[in-house]
Parts: structure tokens; sequence; C-alpha cells
């Protein structure tokens, strides 16, 4: 049985766990703690259901509805309801308070 391969591809390492120098130099430009946003894309509040905001001040995912910052921690967002921390009062509270 003969078996047809492709030829290497300059800078590509074929060799298991081996990354080429293109990732890595990508992997540099990004601090290690820097949120990736494209994961907002996929990404929704456990609670609501709805789309979150990234605040980079303080390096949370922000769900405005109901007033929830979840922290972001080594780049992973921490999407535990319970450990999410409030940022202000629900919208309705705040209109009947008006």
């Amino acid at each position: 049985m003969v078996t047809h391969s492709l030829p290497p591809t300059p800078g590509v390492c074929m060799h298991r766990g081996h990354r080429n120098q293109q990732e890595k130099n990508e992997r540099k430009e990004k601090p290690p703690h820097t949120f990736d946003p494209v994961l907002l894309e996929f990404l929704v509040c456990l609670l609501s259901k709805k789309p979150l905001s990234y605040e980079a001040l303080t390096n949370e995912l922000i769900d405005e509805d109901l007033g929830i910052a979840y922290s972001i921690i080594d780049r992973i967002p921490n999407m535990i309801p319970q450990a999410a921390r409030m940022i202000h009062q629900n919208k309705k509270q705040e209109e009947m308070e008006h």
C-alpha cells in the first residue's frame, strides 16, 4: 500500500506537543492575563441567558440587565452565579425607587 503525504509546511513542526514559530510569536503578543474577546461570541450569563460585555478596567464580564459581574482569573471567566459581584440594583428596582 502506497501512502501519499503532503510536503511539510515551512515553520510547522509535525511532532506532537510542538508549536510552530508563528503560534509562539502570537502568544507572546498578548499579555498572559488578557481576556480574549472572541469568547464573548459564545458566552452568555447563566442566569439571564443574555450576552455579556467585557469591562477591561475591572477585567470582568458584565450582565447589565441583572447588574452582575463575573470575574476573570488567568484569562478564565468564573461563570459561577454565586461568585458574581453585584454592580448595581436591578433596573426595575431602580425605576420603582425614583
